[in-house]
């Protein structure tokens, strides 16, 4: 007699692993955005451009130079930095000014609100296209400005506040545009 119970387990079936999906080739990706581009007037494609170069214009450094001159006195502020070369970006700027992420949100907001503009009725992207107004005044033009007109801008600034200040009015160009052609159809 055995004392206690032998426990026997039949042997497992070994079970194939599950099948992987497969990737998706760069075509069938591209076609998955095809219809979506397709329902977009031309406005709202200006809108995207815009949103696209303001998002990424945040993070690339607005101010890079190798000699900040009456500049580094305003940004000796910032702390122990090497005044003599010195490279700024958005995310930099809004460690010391939080407010400056208002700036991305805004970029990031007029790409959400084209996205939802996709399915919307002609009055609804009226509304839409003037909020994209909106947003794109926000610093767009004021940017711009400064960056044609002052001196000082004109000798720090960098790639990403060009890119910022010309998304933003990229966006508010497409929401004028969006508003001109959706107009005339809501009446």
């Amino acid at each position: 007699m055995r004392s206690g119970s032998v426990s026997s387990s039949a042997p497992a079936a070994a079970r194939p692993a599950p099948a992987r999906p497969a990737t998706p080739s760069a075509p069938a990706v591209a076609a998955t955005g095809a219809p979506f581009l397709g329902s977009l007037s031309l406005g709202e494609k200006f809108v995207g451009v815009g949103a696209i170069a303001a998002t990424v214009g945040f993070f690339v450094p607005w101010i890079s130079t190798p000699d900040l001159g009456p500049l580094a006195d305003l940004l000796g502020k910032l702390g122990p930095t090497e005044l003599n070369r010195i490279s700024l970006s958005g995310v930099d700027l809004a460690k010391f000014v939080g407010a400056v992420y208002l700036i991305l949100v805004s970029a990031i907001a007029s790409g959400v609100l084209l996205y939802f503009s996709k399915g919307a009725a002609a009055p609804q992207k009226l509304l839409i296209g003037g909020f994209q107004v909106m947003i794109g005044s926000f610093c767009g033009p004021g940017m711009v400005a400064l960056l044609l007109f002052v001196p000082l801008v004109q000798t720090v600034a960098s790639t990403g506040l060009w890119l910022l200040g010309l998304g933003f009015c990229t966006i508010a160009a497409g929401g004028l545009i969006t508003i001109g052609t959706f107009g005339k159809t809501a009446r």
